[in-house]
């Protein structure tokens, strides 16, 4: 409990001086666009990268491939559940695209990889990084296919940074090659950066948000409750009635759930925004998500570290 309690007083120390930098004006709109671009093309693959320089073992093999399905089955059906139920709410159309594209499509790379690192060191990272491929197969063609009523482009997943370091880290993991020490040296100083980074920017662009705006929006509270509480709680309870019967390890199962508990991708208003599908409504709830997260995100890893010991 102490070692998760002082990852999250970082969290917090970085996210709040995000914060006041934005405040301050030190961190503008175009600084952090830059920041932004610089961490998902630059230093997350980095990070990727570092990973897969891990002992390769059995345990963490088959924690991949529990990952893998376990993430195809989450989107599968998450998608099928809440467009179904997105036809029943009071929302304009293309605010229950986006309710969709919100509630199932978290920040798996921006926030998911930094904090997995954090918690379950390299292992976790690569549990992450398997999870993430299923995410960017569904997000960019039904994702996109939702929001702009186009099929995505198969070009944009295979030229990615983040996948292409993804692929990359998992040939490696699976090799015997490792690098060396001049090699892991540079790639690890630079992968350090991803979280203090991730997290500061996480602060500016909670700062730059209109507060009311954020806590008054009920529709932003029914993403925020699907995004946060529900989808992860249905991935927790599967996870332990697997985790009981098999010889799944503690961090498998965590990655597992903690990846389906993240805050709603930052994607989804950048491609909101490109397709004209309610930018301001996907904005709202990504932010008011990134908020709440704060208190979910913590009951969710002790709920983990007590149900998978």
């Amino acid at each position: 409990m102490d070692a998760l309690l002082l990852v999250f007083i970082k969290i917090v120390v970085a996210v709040t001086l995000g914060f006041v930098l934005r405040k301050a004006k030190v961190i503008d709109e175009r600084m952090q666009k830059g920041l932004s671009d610089i961490l998902l093309l630059a230093i997350l693959p980095f990070s990727i990268v570092s990973s897969s320089n891990y002992e390769k073992t059995p345990e963490v093999t088959e924690g991949m491939l529990i990952t893998l399905v376990a993430a195809l089955v989450y989107y599968i059906f998450s998608l099928i559940a809440m467009r179904l139920l997105s036809k029943k709410l009071p929302f304009e159309e293309k605010e229950k695209r986006v309710f969709v594209t919100m509630t199932v499509f978290a920040n798996t790379g921006f926030v998911g990889f930094p904090l997995m690192s954090a918690l379950y060191g390299n292992a976790g990272l690569l549990m992450a990084v398997v999870f993430n491929l299923a995410y960017n197969l569904f997000m960019y063609t039904y994702g996109i296919h939702l929001l702009s009523g186009k099929t995505g482009s198969i070009k944009s997943i295979l030229t990615n940074p983040v996948n292409i370091a993804s692929v990359l880290a998992i040939l490696i993991f699976i090799s015997p090659f490792r690098f060396n020490s001049y090699v892991s040296g540079p790639i690890d100083l630079i992968a350090a950066m991803t979280v203090p980074l991730s997290m500061i920017i996480i602060g500016s662009n909670l700062a730059a948000m209109p507060f009311f705006k954020i806590v008054s929006d009920p529709k932003s509270y029914l993403i925020s409750f699907m995004r946060l509480i529900a989808l992860p709680g249905v991935m927790l309870l599967l996870m332990y009635l697997a985790f009981t019967g098999t010889s799944m390890t503690p961090e498998t199962a965590s990655v597992t759930v903690m990846m389906c508990a993240l805050p709603c991708g930052s994607m989804n208003v950048i491609l909101s925004e490109k397709y004209d599908c309610a930018p301001e409504f996907a904005a709202r709830s990504t932010v008011q998500s990134m908020l709440i997260c704060m208190a979910t995100l913590p009951l969710f890893v002790v709920i983990c570290s007590h149900l998978f010991s």
